[in-house]
């Protein structure tokens, strides 16, 4: 049973990732959505690290703070080629979508 919830838990994490990574590519973020000590604060300031560290992303300058690398664009672009880009979502082929870079 606690694989069955870590995994759950690495997956649920992997979407926040995700979420955070598809907040940076809309750009205008405020400096206190990277800064902020909401609840979610620590989450998102660990995958922002995340996605630093897998090269999705990278520091830019003031106002967006971070922005997409081209591997990050990369990443998008084939995730939604694969999931449905705009039109129904359709799963069937999300084992083909390299989640470890989240």
């Amino acid at each position: 049973m606690s694989d069955l919830l870590d995994g759950a838990r690495e997956l649920r994490h992997k979407i926040y990732h995700l979420e955070v990574l598809l907040e940076i590519e809309k750009g205008a973020q405020s400096r206190s959505w990277f800064t902020s000590r909401a609840p979610h604060a620590a989450e998102r300031e660990a995958a922002i690290k995340r996605l630093t560290a897998t090269g999705l992303i990278e520091p830019s300058e003031t106002p967006a703070h971070f922005r997409l690398t081209s591997e990050g664009r990369e990443f998008l672009q084939d995730l939604r080629r694969k999931v449905g880009a705009g039109n129904a979502l359709d799963w069937t082929h999300a084992d083909e979508i390299d989640f470890t870079k989240l």
